[in-house]
């Protein structure tokens, strides 16, 4: 990974989905609590609350290290085989399944606020998406923030599709997709293939997408105090670091640019998350530029809830969801047999 220098603990550099909550989100908390539908939820919910408590005072490497770990603990899907590559220099996993269809592939790049998050982090989650899909997955150490901010994951997000259309995979045979700072960068890298005339894939997948470095959007104040994961002031600090100092634009804020050309989506998000206003406005924006769009705002669910799947059982249906939009994208039968 492209970790660099060690950094110093830095209270503006938290992990973003790990940001502190404030007074008024614990009051909606326990106004929210006892209301949940979904059994799952309200233990995650105290979970989560609880890994907070003890991440607060780490450096930024060690939040990773940390993420890593945990993350990477839980198996892979059943039957699926890993290769390590070098897309021109940057790192990259091939996850194959047992069930792949032959030329069909999927381009996902890992969320964690452009700062956290890697090819050990997303393994197990992207093995899940690729057996759903059916496709040869492969997915990235995209440069991170703080010590490379925009446009160095923008770069290595090119060169790795470039890279998979050299192995042979058509554009058409091929999905692009990412959750969070992921779905920032999946956004970002069409736009970019747009600008150097490079075909587009058949489809772009974001779950809960971060794409608006701003936070004046209307779920930061109608959404804020039920969002156990994600807080306005954890964004904005994040977004410094993304940008670096350089000037917010529609790379970076994918919700201001023009969509035109771009290839039928599918976005899922949660109803309890800050982000929410992206997901909408986004689709939104693909709606009225004449571009296919599926959004499914899952009720109750957090911040990229199907990487959480085996805490919150309904990430595994929007896995499954995924999977057959992947495969329907791809000209695959729904539900084909393995």
């Amino acid at each position: 990974m492209h970790f660099g220098a060690q950094l110093p603990l830095r209270r503006d550099l938290v992990l973003l989905l790990c940001s502190q909550p404030n007074n008024k989100q614990q009051l909606a908390e326990r106004r929210y609590s006892m209301a949940y539908r979904d059994a799952d939820v309200a233990t995650f919910r105290e979970i989560w609350k609880k890994r907070q408590e003890t991440r607060g005072q780490m450096t930024v490497a060690e939040q990773r290290e940390a993420f890593d770990r945990e993350m990477s603990a839980i198996p892979l899907a059943a039957g699926c085989m890993t290769e390590s590559l070098d897309f021109d220099g940057v790192p990259a996993e091939k996850i194959t399944p047992a069930n792949v269809a032959s030329g069909k592939a999927l381009l996902y790049l890992h969320g964690g606020g452009h700062m956290f998050g890697s090819i050990k982090s997303h393994r197990s989650f992207v093995s899940r998406l690729a057996t759903a899909g059916r496709v040869t997955a492969f997915h990235i150490d995209y440069r991170l923030a703080p010590e490379h901010p925009y446009p160095a994951a923008i770069e290595d997000a090119v060169k790795a599709y470039r890279k998979i259309l050299a192995m042979g995979f058509a554009a058409d045979d091929l999905i692009v997709g990412g959750e969070s700072a992921g779905g920032n960068l999946a956004a970002a890298l069409l736009l970019k293939l747009r600008e150097e005339r490079l075909p587009q894939p058949a489809g772009l997948y974001l779950l809960s997408p971060w794409l608006d470095m701003t936070t004046t959007a209307e779920s930061y104040q109608k959404v804020g105090a039920r969002d156990p994961m994600i807080t306005k002031e954890g964004i904005e600090l994040v977004s410094k670091a993304y940008l670096g100092g350089q000037a917010d634009n529609a790379l970076t804020s994918p919700v201001r640019a023009d969509v035109a050309g771009l290839p039928p989506m599918l976005i899922q998000v949660g109803s309890e998350e800050v982000l929410l206003s992206d997901s909408i406005t986004f689709a939104n924006k693909a709606a009225m530029a004449g571009i296919e769009v599926k959004l499914h705002v899952a009720p109750e669910m957090p911040h990229a809830f199907p990487l959480f799947h085996v805490l919150l059982r309904a990430g595994l249906a929007a896995i499954d969801e995924a999977g057959d939009w992947m495969r329907q994208r791809l000209g695959e039968k729904l539900r084909a047999a393995a």
